[in-house]
């Protein structure tokens, strides 16, 4: 069932956050999850910045399965359920809509995490 933005953002928050893993070393609290995620996105695809602005080059990284997220299309639309962002039996034109907005979507849940940081 949709809910709300502010409840299914939180949804989405939670589930890139427990997607996040290091072979390096164990995280274990929300703030090290956010800070590697931001470490290796500025490491690997920061240069990008300039050229297309944060939020494009966070989705471009993220299209390339920086995180270990949804990224097949059925996927993306049942977590979008999951998550209370649509409702179930979605039409084909929400269908498509999920899904060809998906990365932007998740780069800018991303983007959010990273005031965080500042705290």
């Amino acid at each position: 069932m949709k809910v709300h933005h502010t409840k299914y953002k939180k949804n989405y928050r939670k589930y890139i956050l427990d997607c996040v893993y290091s072979d390096d070393k164990e995280l274990t609290t929300d703030l090290e999850k956010i800070n590697y995620i931001f470490n290796r996105f500025y490491s690997e695809y920061g240069w990008e910045i300039q050229r297309v602005g944060k939020l494009k080059a966070i989705s471009r990284w993220l299209s390339g399965l920086a995180l270990p997220i949804a990224f097949v299309h059925e996927d993306i639309v049942k977590l979008a359920i999951e998550m209370g962002s649509i409702n179930p039996n979605p039409s084909n034109k929400l269908y498509y809509q999920v899904c060809d907005n998906y990365w932007n979507f998740m780069a800018n849940i991303i983007l959010g995490l990273e005031k965080e940081i500042t705290k």
